[in-house]
């Protein structure tokens, strides 16, 4: 290759290209920022933690005797003091149904450590326990309860389920 070529290929090499430019890393999420418009138009809003604390701290005081121990709704197996803030299973998810999170009536004592509390987390299971005709008394309280955003994400399976009951 003759030098004249070289030189004008290294020359072009040369030539300032325009630089990428990227965008730098955003302070709040699209997911956050959702959110934070959706609390901004009245939707999403959030169980405050002290809030959630206090309805915990009650269900313990209600539950859990002297001896610490308390027993699971559906089996009755010993559950210590300890392992009470696990035990305590909310019938309509915090996250999901924040109007209701801290209800009275929603929730039902169940082990973690018997596979009871576990049960709960699929219809098809938890209609089988012995447990289920008294959460769903409850939950038939609660629907009334529930805004309509909340009340839309309410499962069918659940419906038919408390219809069945």
């Amino acid at each position: 290759m003759p030098l004249n070529e070289n030189i004008e290929r290294l020359l072009k090499a040369r030539e300032k290209k325009p630089k990428k430019v990227y965008a730098g890393i955003a302070k709040k999420s699209a997911k956050r920022l959702a959110e934070e418009k959706a609390e901004k138009m009245g939707g999403g809003a959030k169980v405050s933690f002290y809030e959630l604390e206090m309805w915990f701290q009650d269900k313990l005081m209600r539950h859990w005797d002297y001896t610490g121990m308390c027993l699971c709704m559906e089996c009755g197996s010993p559950i210590p003091h300890s392992f009470s803030r696990h035990a305590t299973a909310h019938l309509l998810p915090k996250k999901l149904f924040p109007s209701v999170a801290t209800h009275e009536l929603n929730y039902l004592i169940l082990g973690a450590g018997c596979g009871c509390h576990e049960k709960t987390h699929r219809i098809d299971k938890f209609i089988t326990m012995k447990i289920w005709p008294e959460a769903a008394k409850r939950i038939k309280v609660m629907i009334p309860l529930l805004p309509i955003d909340e009340l839309r994400k309410i499962s069918n399976q659940l419906l038919t389920a408390l219809d069945n009951t």
